[in-house]
């Protein structure tokens, strides 16, 4: 069964620090101090060590840009590397450190603050996620969907789509779902780059990737072909099952048929389809 793929880790809202068991390694032990467990509570550690933050939190302490979020009891604030308080426990989620920013929740609205515990980007979001590192921009969820923002809070894409948008910023684009059937590929200042909008638009997770030899898989009414970044059809749209380029060629299904591709659309008949045994 063909199904559309989206983002999976990107997009998750990363709140699930109280159970996170990430190792010592995540802290420059230079810079940092370093998170120790002792009896189901966390606190840190110096290189000689000597504990600096004591095991009271129900978290790992993972310092980015000198604090760290911690729960103490219910509530989610931030410390820093000498265990003082940055910005008071009073949220229910937060995240991490991340380019300049904290993302946190209250009483269900989420945004974003500074290090200092300043508001940056207003609590009015359902959900929201981390700052790209490079395009600085994050995925968020409004009242009527969800969207992108940059770091000061203006809409790159309007909150309004049924899915979470996945970017793939070492690729440079977007993806993203308007409707259930209406696929749009962006570039990374919410520009469409594509004229249609696609039923599918497909992941390659053995590769990690949606782009393979620089083309999209993607499918209208049940039928799949290729686009390039600029969305035009390099493949026609008329193959019966999804497939990737590698190295200048696809294995495609079409009436029964198995053809070798190229990039230019040749076909090589291959054989016929053999279907699984169920």
């Amino acid at each position: 069964m063909v199904t559309r793929l989206l983002v999976w880790s990107l997009c998750i809202f990363g709140f699930s620090i109280s159970s996170a068991r990430v190792s010592a390694g995540d802290n420059s032990v230079d810079k940092y101090p370093i998170p120790f467990e002792l009896n189901r509570k966390w606190g840190a550690k110096d290189k000689s060590d000597v504990i600096v933050i004591p095991p009271i939190y129900k978290n790992i302490l993972l310092f980015r840009g000198g604090i760290s979020a911690a729960r103490l009891d219910k509530k989610i604030g931030y410390i820093d590397q000498g265990g003082r308080v940055a910005i008071p426990f009073e949220y229910d989620k937060g995240l991490n450190y991340n380019n300049g920013l904290v993302g946190v929740c209250a009483e269900g609205k989420c945004g974003y603050l500074d290090a200092r515990g300043n508001v940056v980007i207003p609590l009015i979001y359902k959900n929201i996620g981390y700052f790209s590192e490079k395009g600085g921009i994050a995925v968020v969820k409004g009242e009527h969907g969800w969207g992108v923002i940059d770091m000061e809070g203006r809409e790159i894409i309007a909150s309004k789509l049924k899915d979470s948008p996945s970017i793939s910023e070492h690729e440079g684009f977007i993806v993203a779902f308007k409707a259930a059937r209406d696929g749009v590929i962006y570039d990374l200042k919410g520009n469409e780059l594509t004229a249609l909008s696609y039923d599918q638009i497909a992941y390659n997770v053995w590769a990690g990737k949606w782009l393979n030899d620089n083309l999209f898989t993607v499918a209208i009414d049940g039928k799949w072909g290729f686009i390039d970044r600029s969305g035009k059809v390099i493949i026609p749209i008329r193959y019966d099952k999804r497939a990737f380029f590698f190295k200048g060629h696809a294995e495609l299904v079409r009436d029964g048929k198995v053809y070798r591709v190229d990039k230019y659309g040749m076909e090589e008949l291959i054989g016929d389809w053999q279907r699984p045994i169920p």
